[in-house]
């Protein structure tokens, strides 16, 4: 069933995906949760019954969109598998909740895949993919997304000005939080929902990285056991501004899960293989908090 999502996870691959959840529709419900800078639909997908929720999120980076692939995967699975659960599955999806966005960034995996010739931004966006050597990481305003949210952001910013980082390719943090509509509507949308945890997919390391602190340090210590992946905290420019980070000042035990290695982007081929590994951990995400 995996090579269903061994698509590009451009537009014209996730409404390929998209439509093959829709087969699911009594069992996943899809929404609309915002709008990109150039207005393509933010979609979440929920599947459960319970009223504990947990989020996750896939394609901050738009040189990450395997990430994507990975979690229209693991809707479909359990979509699939509902009917004919095992005991302690039906448990999970009787009293959890698993509320996902796939793409966060549809605008910057346009960009990275096909260049900015069809964009109302082309312009400003050539030239920030000439003036970089980097991977398109960002929005189509340039705006890394995941340093655009609210806890560490100023911090970030002393920085970043060091660093002489700007709009481009990646690690550029936007004029204030949440300045961009895709970080908002992820914001947004944990504020409402809740949850009672938050996963944000990437895609560089092998790692579970999160916050310091006994219990998260508990919570990544089981995660490594489901899936492998070593337990870290992030240094540097990965310490300020993501979505976990905010999430975590919260007070919700947030992680950011880094399911492969190599360079950006990691070949659509790694789908299966890299699935098959994170899926205990998805699965069982709701159960180790």
């Amino acid at each position: 069933m995996i090579e269903t999502f061994l698509h590009p996870a451009d537009k014209a691959g996730v409404s390929l995906m998209s439509s093959k959840l829709r087969e699911h529709s009594d069992t996943v419900c899809e929404t609309v949760v915002g709008r990109s800078i150039l207005g393509e639909e933010i979609k979440a997908y929920i599947i459960g019954e319970g009223r504990r929720r947990v989020a996750l999120f896939g394609a901050h980076h738009a040189s990450e969109s395997i990430t994507c692939n990975l979690l229209f995967a693991f809707l479909h699975e359990l979509a699939v598998r509902i009917k004919e659960m095992s005991p302690y599955e039906c448990m999970l999806v009787r009293h959890f909740s698993y509320v996902i966005v796939p793409c966060v960034n549809p605008d910057g995996i346009e960009i990275a895949m096909h260049g900015a010739d069809t964009s109302p931004l082309r312009e400003r966006e050539e030239k920030m993919l000439m003036e970089s050597a980097a991977p398109w990481q960002a929005n189509a305003r340039g705006v890394d997304l995941n340093h655009n949210y609210a806890f560490g952001f100023y911090e970030y910013k002393k920085l970043e000005e060091k660093m002489g980082i700007r709009a481009g390719a990646s690690l550029y943090s936007g004029e204030y939080p949440e300045s961009e509509p895709e970080s908002s509507a992820c914001a947004r949308l944990v504020r409402v929902l809740a949850p009672i945890g938050v996963l944000s997919l990437h895609s560089q390391g092998e790692e579970i990285l999160y916050s310091r602190g006994e219990h998260l340090s508990r919570i990544a210590e089981r995660m490594s056991r489901l899936s492998g992946y070593t337990p870290s905290s992030p240094t540097g420019t990965a310490a300020y501004g993501g979505l976990c980070d905010y999430t975590s000042s919260l007070g919700i035990p947030s992680f950011t899960i880094e399911v492969g290695k190599g360079k950006n982007p990691l070949p659509i081929s790694l789908t299966p293989s890299l699935f098959r590994r994170l899926y205990p951990l998805l699965l069982r995400f709701p159960t180790v908090l």
